[in-house]
């Protein structure tokens, strides 16, 4: 049974609030929701949460009865009034995309927190909203690959970004690892010992090579002296005295 209603500038001032802390997410449960590099998208994630799981959430128990389908229609206009400027009115492929799997997905897993009876059903329909297309940002109706060619800083190396990035994570996962097993199990010492004694036989290696090189030299140099002194021994002499 439907409680008394506020007024709409109540309602108004409920959902359209600015906010500068975020407390229904402690848990991390909507993490997966949140996108990590684009800061709009994110705080309109942050703040629905908070609408939903503050605001609309407890409804049932509204001081003046149940008013959980006034606030329902309220908060589908807040968020339609975020979509209808992140996507110009529905109307850029690329970020409808990155709407629908950050935001759109983010309700549906709020509104399974709801009992039945107080669900608030998603109306995001605007089809009927006009945007003009001279006013459609250069991403607006790209393929993710083509914006990661604008965003790459040189467009012959755009493919290359992506695999600059994993193989940065594959290396650093594997210090990470590493730093792991040296300080918290037996594995890394003996990686530590295998490479010492890699190294040691690589400079032992090394130095045997080194000693070989300096005992060819020195026998090239006798042999070359011993010709000499042969060469000057046996050559035919002038009897200085004939």
């Amino acid at each position: 049974m439907a409680g008394q209603l506020l007024s709409d500038g109540k309602y108004y001032q409920i959902f359209y609030k600015i906010r500068d802390t975020f407390h229904s997410n402690t848990d991390n449960d909507y993490d997966e929701f949140l996108h990590k590099t684009d800061q709009t998208l994110r705080n309109i994630g942050m703040y629905l949460i908070e609408n939903y799981k503050t605001d609309y959430y407890l409804c049932p128990q509204s001081k003046g009865g149940n008013d959980c389908e006034e606030r329902c229609k309220y908060l589908n206009a807040w968020l339609n009034d975020k979509k209808s400027i992140y996507t110009s009115n529905n109307k850029c492929a690329f970020y409808n995309k990155l709407w629908q799997d950050h935001i759109e997905k983010l309700w549906d897993k709020l509104d399974e927190s709801m009992q039945s009876p107080n669900k608030c059903k998603r109306d995001g329909d605007l089809s009927n909203r006009r945007f003009p297309e001279d006013k459609y940002s250069v991403y607006c109706n790209l393929s993710p690959s083509d914006v990661l060619s604008l965003t790459c800083p040189d467009k012959a190396y755009a493919n290359s970004c992506t695999s600059m990035l994993t193989m940065t994570y594959v290396i650093v996962g594997i210090i990470l690892l590493y730093m792991y097993f040296s300080k918290f199990t037996n594995l890394g010492n003996k990686i530590k010992n295998l490479i010492k004694n890699k190294i040691g036989i690589a400079n032992h290696m090394d130095k045997q090579h080194n000693d070989e090189l300096l005992r060819s030299s020195q026998n090239d140099t006798m042999s070359s002296i011993n010709r000499m002194y042969n060469l000057s021994y046996n050559s035919p002499r002038t009897d200085i005295f004939n």
